[in-house]
C-alpha cells in the first residue's frame, strides 16, 4: 500500500514543480472608445514560431498569458473581429508583466504585419473552433486523444464526449454525421493526425428551420474538420499484432479507410482479435438501436416493448476470461444533388465470451429463522452475433422545406451456456442452462419541416417499428432435497406439475411479435423574436401477440407439456395514447421560460384465456422549465416534468413464466402507469479566461403507483407478479465537478450524492430498501510538448444499503496512475496503473490491481510504427463485486484474462 502511495506523492511532486521557472503576461483589451472587448483573442509565440500561450478576453476585457518562459524574447499578436490586428514584441522576459492594448477600426480589414499562425481558439457566434495542433504533442494516436487535451473537453471511459459539462450528441466530420453521430466508434477509430480543426457547436439542432424554437441551449454537437491532405483521397491504417497470452498464440488485424470528398464520405472499420478488446459494445448497440427522435420535446408518456434486447449479457469487456472479437462496419453518404442526399451503415459483429465467476448470495430471511445463503460457481459460455443495416435519405429543396426518410433493420443470434453449480447447507446441485434468441427488428422513421413563413413552422414526425423476439431457456437441474426429510423433492414444491425425474429437464419458449407507430404533428406560432407557441397533436399504438409454454424432457427423450390453466401464455395486447399539448416559450431579460402541458387519452386492452379486459383513463401532464443566463457560457436551468411510463404484454400476460432455475413469475393485466414527478436544477460555468469548468446540479425524481414486485420467497426460490405499489419510491442525486488548468496542468474536483428508497412486497410484508451512495474524487494532467506527461487520480466512495432485513456498508477506494514519455523522436513509452481497495460489512475485503505497459516506436514522417505491448502485467487473476438487492446481497469473484504480450505494427495509408 505505500508504494502506491508513493505514486501519488509523486505525481503531486510533479504538479508541484509545473509553476516553477515560469512568468505570465496579463492586461486588458479595449476599443478605441475604451470599451472593454470580449472574446478577443491574444497569442504569445516565440521567434521561432513555437506557441507560448494563448487567451481570450472575459467580459471585462482581461487576458492573461500563463506558463511562459523566462529569459525568453515572445511577439504578442491581438485580434479581434473588425479591428486591426495588434502585435506587440516583449524582449527578454523576466517578471509577470502587464500589457494594456487598444484596438483601432481596420479600414482595409488587412493587417499591416503579416504574421501567420493558427489561433489556438476562435469563436463564432454559437461555435467554438479549437486548432487541434495548438495542443498536441504528436503522441496523440486517435480522436479521443486529441479532445482530451482540449480546453472544456473530456472523453469519458465509455468514449461519450463532454463539453463544459454536456454531452455531446452528435459527431460530425466535416459536416457529416460519423456513424450516426456516435461518439464512442469516433474517438475510437478517427486517427489523429488526420485532425486540423475542432468545432463545437452550441445551441445544436440538426434541423435548422427549428433551431431556437425550443430549448437548445444545452444541446452540443462537434464537427470534425479533416486537414487538407485527408481529402479527397483514401487515407486510414492496418494494425496487426501478434503475441502469447495463457498458452495461446494471440492477434488482432485492425484495418481502417477513409475517404472525404464535398459529396462522398466512406468510413470502413474492422477490428478482429482475441486480445479482449470488444470493438462493439452492448452499450454501443443500444445507442444504434434507440430511436433518434426529432427535434420536438416528448409527449410525457411512454412504453418500451422491448426490441432494443440484442444481447443476453451486458459483458464484462475485457475482464472477462476469454474475449474474442470480430467486428466490421460501414458508412458512407452521398450528396446526388443539391437538393437530394442519401446515408447509410452496415455493421457486423461477433463476440464469443467465456467467463467464470464464484459468488455467495445471502437472501433475506423472517424474524423466525435467518436467510439462506447460496454458493456457486458459474462456467458460462456466450455468442453475440449482431447485424445493423440503416438506409436513410434528405430531400431539401428549398430553405422552407425538409424531408427525412430513415430505415433500419435490427438482427441477433444470441446464445450462451451454463455450467452452473449451487450450494446449500453442504448440500450441491448441478444446474445446466441455455438460453438463446434471434430477434429481429424493422424501423422505419419519416419527418418532414415546412416553414410557410417567418411566423408559421410545422413539422410532423412518424415512426413505425415492427419486431419479433423469441427467447427461450432451458434449465437442467438436480432435485432439491427437503431440509426436513432429507428427501428430493420437485422443483418449486410440485408447483410446476412435472413429472418425477432426476434431473428435471424443464423448457420455456417465448414469442412476441410487436408492432408500434408513434405519430406527431407540431406547429410553432412564432410571436417575436423572444417569445413562440408550440402546438403538438399526436398518437401512439402498440399491438402486441404473447405466447409462451413450459415443457418437461424426460429422460427417455419424450416430452411432456405442462398445460396447467395457469400456466403459458396466448396473450393478444394493446395499447392506445393520443394527446395533445401546448407550450410557451418566452424570453424576458436574462430569463427564458417554457411553461407547457400535455392531456393524454390512454387505452389499455388485453385478451386472454377467454376475457378481454380494458383500462380508459386521462392525465394531464405537466413540465416547466425555466433558464436563467448570467453570462454566455454560465447559466442556471430548472426543469420540472411530470411523465408516465407503461409496460408491455410480458407484464400484463397472467399465465407463469419460468423465467430462471430458481425463479417464476406471472404477470397483472389491471396495471396502470407508472406516474413520475422530477425536479432538477443545473449550474454550469465555462470561464475562457482562466479555463474553469464548473458543473453542479440536485435532481429529485418521485414515484406513485409504481409497479413493483410482489415476492413469495422460499429459501432461494422465489415465484413473482406485479402490483401498482400504494408507496411511493424516491430517488435525491446531488452532483458537482470544479476544474481549472493551471498552465500545462489540468486540475479537478468532484462529488457525487445519491440517496433512493424502493419498495416492494415480500412475503406479504411490505418492504423498503434505502440505498445512500456518496462519493468524492480528484485528479490531475499534464499536457506538456515533451518529456514526461501524466494523469492521476484518486476517488473514494462510501455506500450504505438497508432493505429491511440487513444492512450493509461499503467503501470503495480508486487510484489510477497514467504515464506517459516521450523518450526522444523514435520512442514512446505509456504505462496504467489501477488500484482497487474494498471493504464491505462482515469482513469481506477485496483488493486487486492492473498494469499495463505499451512501448512504442516511429520514425518521423515515416508511415510505420512498432508497438511492443503487455496486459495484466502483475497477472492479476480475478476480481470482486459486491452487490445489494431487494431480497439478496452477494459478493462475487469472477476470473480476469491473463498477461499478454504481444508486438503491433501500424502502416499508416
Amino acid at each position: 500500500m505505500k508504494n502506491k502511495l508513493l505514486l501519488v506523492l509523486l505525481s503531486c511532486f510533479i504538479i508541484s514543480l509545473a509553476s516553477a521557472q515560469s512568468v505570465k503576461i496579463s492586461g486588458v483589451v479595449v476599443d478605441s472608445t475604451g470599451t472593454p472587448l470580449q472574446m478577443a483573442n491574444v497569442i504569445a509565440y516565440q521567434q521561432d514560431k513555437n506557441l507560448g500561450a494563448f487567451g481570450i478576453t472575459n467580459d471585462a476585457g482581461k487576458y492573461q498569458l500563463l506558463n511562459l518562459k523566462k529569459d525568453s524574447t515572445y511577439v504578442v499578436k491581438v485580434s479581434f473581429l473588425g479591428l486591426k490586428t495588434m502585435v506587440d514584441t516583449i524582449k527578454n522576459i523576466q517578471d509577470n508583466s502587464i500589457k494594456n492594448y487598444l484596438m483601432l477600426e481596420d479600414q482595409n480589414m488587412l493587417d499591416a504585419v503579416n504574421i501567420v499562425y493558427d489561433m489556438p481558439v476562435s469563436i463564432r457566434g454559437d461555435t467554438i473552433i479549437y486548432n487541434a495542433d495548438s495542443f498536441t504533442n504528436g503522441t496523440e494516436r486517435k480522436l479521443g486523444d486529441v479532445l482530451d487535451k482540449l480546453p472544456g473537453m473530456e472523453v469519458n471511459e465509455d468514449g461519450d464526449i463532454q463539453v463544459e459539462g454536456k454531452t455531446v450528441e452528435r459527431v460530425l466530420v466535416d459536416g457529416k454525421e460519423f456513424f450516426e453521430g456516435d461518439s464512442r466508434l469516433a474517438t475510437k477509430n478517427i486517427p489523429a493526425d488526420a485532425i486540423d480543426k475542432v468545432e463545437v457547436l452550441k445551441n445544436y439542432n440538426n434541423v435548422g428551420q427549428l433551431k431556437g424554437l425550443g430549448n437548445d441551449e444545452d444541446r452540443i454537437a462537434i464537427n470534425i474538420r479533416l486537414k487538407k491532405g485527408k481529402k479527397n483521397f483514401w487515407f486510414g491504417e492496418v494494425t496487426g499484432s501478434l503475441g502469447q497470452g495463457d498458452a495461446a498464440v494471440r492477434y488482432q488485424a485492425k484495418p481502417k479507410a477513409f475517404y472525404y470528398s464535398p459529396d462522398v464520405s466512406i468510413n470502413i472499420l474492422t477490428d478482429f482479435n482475441n486480445l479482449g478488446i470488444q470493438s462493439f459494445t452492448f452499450a454501443d448497440y443500444r445507442r444504434f438501436v434507440g430511436f433518434k427522435s426529432g427535434n420536438t420535446r416528448s409527449s410525457g408518456s411512454s412504453i418500451d416493448i422491448g426490441t432494443g434486447a440484442g444481447g443476453l449479457l451486458n459483458l464484462q469487456a475485457n475482464r472477462a476470461k476469454e474475449l474474442e472479437s470480430k467486428f466490421g462496419a460501414f458508412n458512407g453518404s452521398w450528396r446526388a444533388s443539391k437538393k437530394l442526399s442519401f446515408d447509410g451503415f452496415a455493421i457486423f459483429s461477433s463476440v464469443d465470451t467465456d467467463q467464470e465467476t464464484i459468488a455467495s448470495r445471502t437472501f433475506i430471511g423472517t424474524s423466525l429463522e435467518p436467510g439462506a445463503v447460496e454458493n456457486t460457481e458459474d462456467r458460462s459460455t456466450q455468442r453475440n452475433q449482431i447485424g445493423i443495416f440503416k438506409l436513410g435519405a434528405d430531400y431539401n429543396p428549398n430553405a422552407d422545406f425538409s424531408l427525412e426518410y430513415n430505415g433500419q433493420v435490427n438482427l441477433s443470434d444470441v446464445s450462451q451456456f451454463n455450467d452452473f453449480t449451487s450450494e446449500q447447507e453442504g448440500i450441491v446441485r448441478d444446474i445446466d442452462q441455455n438460453e438463446s434468441q434471434k430477434p429481429i427488428t424493422l424501423d422505419q422513421s419519416v419527418n418532414a419541416y415546412y416553414t410557410q413563413s417567418e411566423k408559421n413552422i410545422f413539422a410532423f414526425e412518424g415512426r413505425y417499428v415492427d419486431a419479433e423476439e423469441d427467447p427461450f431457456y432451458n434449465a437442467i437441474i438436480d432435485p432439491e432435497i427437503d431440509p426436513i426429510t432429507d428427501l428430493p423433492t420437485r422443483p418449486f414444491n410440485g408447483r410446476l406439475g412435472l413429472d418425477e425425474e432426476d434431473p428435471y429437464n424443464i423448457n420455456q419458449q417465448n414469442l412476441v411479435q410487436s408492432t408500434k407507430l408513434d405519430a406527431k404533428a407540431d406547429y410553432w406560432r412564432v410571436l417575436n423574436k423572444k417569445s413562440n407557441i408550440n402546438v403538438t397533436v399526436g398518437t401512439s399504438f402498440v399491438n402486441q401477440d404473447y405466447n409462451t409454454n413450459i415443457f418437461q424432457i424426460r429422460n427417455d427423450g419424450t416430452r411432456n407439456d405442462l398445460t396447467g390453466a395457469d400456466l403459458g401464455n396466448d396473450v393478444h395486447y394493446k395499447f392506445r395514447d393520443v394527446y395533445g399539448a401546448v407550450h410557451y416559450k418566452f424570453i424576458t431579460g436574462k430569463f427564458t421560460i417554457t411553461p407547457g402541458a400535455t392531456a393524454h387519452s390512454y387505452t389499455i386492452e388485453d385478451r386472454q384465456l377467454g376475457d378481454t379486459n380494458e383500462l380508459n383513463f386521462e392525465e394531464i401532464l405537466p413540465d416547466f422549465n425555466v433558464r436563467f443566463a448570467l453570462r454566455s457560457s454560465e447559466n442556471i436551468n430548472f426543469d420540472y416534468r411530470r411523465t408516465i411510463s407503461f409496460s408491455d404484454v410480458e407484464n400484463y400476460a397472467l399465465g407463469t413464466v419460468f423465467n430462471n432455475y430458481n425463479s417464476l413469475f406471472n404477470g397483472n393485466n389491471h396495471l396502470s402507469g407508472t406516474t413520475n414527478d422530477r425536479y432538477s436544477l443545473n449550474y454550469f460555468n465555462f470561464n475562457m479566461f482562466n479555463y474553469t469548468n464548473i458543473n453542479a446540479g440536485v435532481v429529485y425524481s418521485r414515484q406513485t403507483d409504481a409497479i413493483q414486485s410482489n415476492i413469495d420467497l422460499r429459501s432461494i426460490n422465489q415465484e413473482s407478479d406485479l402490483i401498482n405499489s400504494p408507496f411511493a419510491n424516491q430517488t435525491a442525486t446531488g452532483f458537482g465537478r470544479f476544474s481549472r488548468e493551471f498552465g500545462k496542468i489540468r486540475a479537478s474536483v468532484n462529488a457525487n450524492l445519491n440517496w433512493s428508497t424502493f419498495n416492494n412486497v415480500i412475503n406479504g410484508d411490505a418492504t423498503e430498501s434505502e440505498n445512500i451512495t456518496h462519493s468524492y474524487g480528484v485528479s490531475a494532467r499534464s499536457n506538456y510538448q515533451d518529456g514526461v506527461n501524466f494523469d492521476v487520480g484518486y476517488n473514494v466512495s462510501f455506500n450504505n444499503s438497508d432493505n429491511g432485513k440487513q444492512v450493509n456498508d461499503a467503501t470503495t477506494q480508486t487510484i489510477t496512475l497514467n504515464a506517459d514519455w516521450q523518450i526522444n523522436t523514435y520512442w514512446f513509452l505509456d504505462v496504467d496503473y489501477d488500484l482497487n481497495l474494498f471493504k464491505a460489512t462482515g469482513g469481506v475485503s477485496n483488493n486487486y490491481d492492473f498494469l499495463e505497459a505499451a512501448l512504442f516506436y516511429n520514425k518521423p514522417d515515416s508511415k510505420w510504427e512498432y508497438k511492443l505491448a503487455a496486459t495484466n502485467l502483475l497477472n492479476t487473476e480475478a476480481l470482486n463485486r459486491n452487490s445489494f438487492g431487494q431480497i439478496a446481497t452477494s459478493t462475487s469473484f469472477y476470473t480476469v484474462q491473463p498477461r499478454y504480450v504481444y508486438l503491433q505494427v501500424r502502416y499508416d495509408l
